[in-house]
């Protein structure tokens, strides 16, 4: 072999190196943002989810303790959440005031009776994917908000003699 056909060879190699570095500066970083983008789709559902369980848990029962309910479901969450989501939090107060709701209650003692309505509930949810808070927030969480209203109806019992 020639010495020139080895130069050419040698540079058609150091062409193809160049070439990978190059598009590993471009696909690296493209990987890593569809990786955060992922993970913030996945954190926005799950927030989603735990907002809907909380209405449910604070439609269902005595409306004097949906707050309680609601609070059991994203403490829940809070203990199943990753490193990536944290923080789930109950937005205070629920849709409908508890003290009127008790109070409409209340006065249906001793007959019973029904009280209905509806009931709002909002969770927020921290979520730390790795390079898009940087780019956007300068390192803090991404923080994102669900709220779902549930009908509830409460059959407050007959206690009259």
């Amino acid at each position: 072999m020639s010495v020139i056909a080895r130069l050419n060879s040698r540079r058609r190699s150091g062409q193809s190196t160049v070439e990978l570095v190059c598009g590993l500066f471009v696909l690296v970083p493209l990987v890593l943002v569809l990786f955060d983008l992922a993970v913030i789709v996945i954190g926005v559902q799950v927030n989603d989810q735990t907002c809907r369980q909380a209405a449910r848990a604070a439609a269902s029962g005595d409306p004097a303790s949906a707050t309680q309910r609601a609070q059991a479901v994203v403490a829940r969450a809070n203990q199943q959440g990753s490193s990536m989501l944290s923080n789930f939090t109950l937005i205070t107060p629920l849709g409908f005031t508890p003290n009127s709701v008790v109070a409409d209650a209340a006065a249906l003692v001793p007959y019973g009776g029904t009280v209905s309505g509806t009931v709002t509930v909002q969770t927020e949810v921290d979520i730390h994917p790795f390079i898009v808070p940087y780019v956007y927030s300068g390192g803090a969480p991404l923080k994102f908000r669900s709220s779902q209203t549930f009908p509830f109806t409460h059959v407050v019992k007959n206690t009259a003699n």
